[in-house]
């Protein structure tokens, strides 16, 4: 086995020696800049991050630039790089997903101007091609102007496009008129071929509109494992969406109790959604049968999380962090996060931030099993160009050192596409205990509904294992995963992205 510390962030040069408890809490690295707020994030497939929302003095603008973080060149500013945006659209608060195929990102809506104010809409799309670097408006737009939409990969490899708002509430003034508040609550399919069509007989204000909690706001949507859509609002009512024809909306009978728009939502295993509510609860609901949806108390967090972020880790439990019992606020910020373990349905205290992630901050796990945390601002309290690098409990000893446990390489693993319910091997510098898959992540607003988590099955241990790929497109919508193996210490090795379909 070797110790591999000086890939990733690994290069970062910080001691954990005096963090005794890293290995049942995990470890903050030290601050970093970043060139922008990196309002959304989005893992590519080359393990870089790609990045947006702000300007580079952190004014809300998607307009200007976009960011390109290398995380094996560590945290230093040659490993940014802020890109023009000449797609002449602001992409400040837009909906993004993977391109299953291509590993491109897709946006989609974003901001707008209207007699100069900000906050409105636009329904243009653009398409970042991590191969070129370049941001690319797409000539097909939507039918509806979005701004806080979500994107939802389904299992074709097409996109659902669900809620957003078309105009803000504006009383108006001697030199701007007024305008009204109106929302985009009928959902459409973006083809692989690009071309768009109107679900028309699934419009809804209460799955994705102006009603339920405000779930026009990033709705909470992921595929079921039946091949529907599942949407879960604010005030806890919750629907199925069939994207065939025109769409046709099921409302479920059962619900949970209510939250906010701003309290984080994921999904941690297939067909299971971890949801932070109001008062400090949590639920997890179980959508894998084909009837009501199944809702279960999942333990209270030690602390509100109003603007936090949850990030699924490559060992299936939850990471929580940031947030505050005041909203965008610094008065009941949390610095200390959290990790729920699904085993066990509890949650214990975790690492201590150096400082806030509020409203517009993101989360996003990484090839080498740590999670880049950063942003927050615009508007905020603070406006934070920087980051903070989780390092969770799994990379390291568990003698109380604080030192990185030593971590096997996968030297050998799948380079082209593969399908569902598929054999492959993987071969390593250790003996594999554990095999599991993240799928590549798209985070913003407390949102990352890309992330899915795959615990495999190993039939028995070695350097080299074979195990299967996830069922079907339903369970494991087609894009890219990582790929992580494990030894029996429980440490894992940095990831393999492999493709899926």
């Amino acid at each position: 086995m070797s110790t591999v510390l000086t890939f990733f962030l690994f290069t970062t040069h910080f001691s954990a020696a005096i963090a005794s408890d890293a290995h049942l809490k995990g470890v903050f690295g030290p601050l970093h800049n970043w060139p922008i707020i990196p309002i959304a994030m989005m893992l590519m497939p080359d393990g870089r991050v790609f990045a947006y929302g702000t300007t580079p003095a952190g004014v809300q603008n998607g307009l200007m630039h976009y960011a390109i973080w290398s995380p094996t060149a560590g945290t230093g500013s040659n490993a940014f790089q802020t890109l023009p945006n000449i797609t002449q659209t602001d992409i400040f608060c837009a909906a993004q997903a993977h391109i299953p195929d291509t590993g491109e990102a897709l946006l989609v809506g974003g901001d707008a101007r209207v007699n100069t104010l900000r906050n409105y809409a636009n329904s243009d799309v653009n398409i970042f091609d991590p191969a070129t670097d370049s941001l690319i408006r797409q000539s097909q737009q939507m039918a509806y102007k979005r701004w806080y939409a979500t994107l939802v990969t389904l299992p074709t490899g097409d996109h659902a496009v669900l809620g957003g708002r078309n105009d803000r509430l504006f009383a108006g003034s001697p030199t701007i008129p007024a305008t009204v508040a109106t929302y985009s609550p009928t959902p459409e399919v973006r083809s692989k071929n690009g071309q768009w069509r109107t679900l028309s007989t699934a419009t809804s204000d209460i799955a994705y509109g102006k009603l339920g909690g405000e779930s026009w706001n990033y709705p909470r949507a992921w595929v079921k494992p039946q091949g529907e859509i599942f949407v879960l609002t604010g005030s806890g009512f919750m629907f199925k969406l069939n994207t065939a024809g025109t769409g046709t909306l099921t409302k479920y009978t059962a619900s949970i109790p209510a939250g906010q728009a701003f309290l984080p939502t994921i999904m941690f295993s297939p067909g299971r959604v971890l949801s932070v509510r109001k008062n400090r609860l949590s639920f997890v609901v179980d959508i894998n049968g084909a009837g009501q949806p199944v809702a279960t108390a999942s333990g209270n967090l030690a602390y509100d999380r109003q603007y936090g972020n949850l990030t699924v880790l490559p060992d299936g439990r939850v990471w929580a962090n940031g947030g505050s019992s005041t909203g965008n606020d610094l008065g009941g910020m949390v610095l200390e996060s959290e990790l729920w373990n699904p085993a066990t349905n509890t949650w214990m205290p975790a690492a201590i931030a150096a400082t806030a992630r509020l409203y517009h901050s993101t989360s996003l796990l990484l090839m080498d099993g740590t999670v880049v945390t950063g942003g927050g601002g615009a508007p905020g309290p603070l406006k934070q160009l920087n980051g903070e690098i989780y390092y969770p409990p799994y990379l390291f000893k568990t003698d109380g050192s604080g030192e990185f446990a030593p971590r096997m390489e996968i030297t050998d693993a799948p380079t082209s596409s593969i399908g569902w319910n598929q054999n492959f091997s993987v071969e390593a510098t250790g003996n594999i205990t554990r095999v599991t898959l993240v799928r590549a992540g798209a985070v913003t607003h407390t949102l990352n509904n890309e992330a899915r988590f795959f615990d495999l099955s190993v039939p028995q241990a070695g350097n080299t294992v074979t195990v299967r790929t996830p069922l079907n497109a339903n369970i494991a919508p087609p894009g890219f995963y990582m790929l992580f193996v494990w030894d029996a210490a429980g440490v894992p090795s940095i990831a393999r992205m492999i493709q899926i379909g």
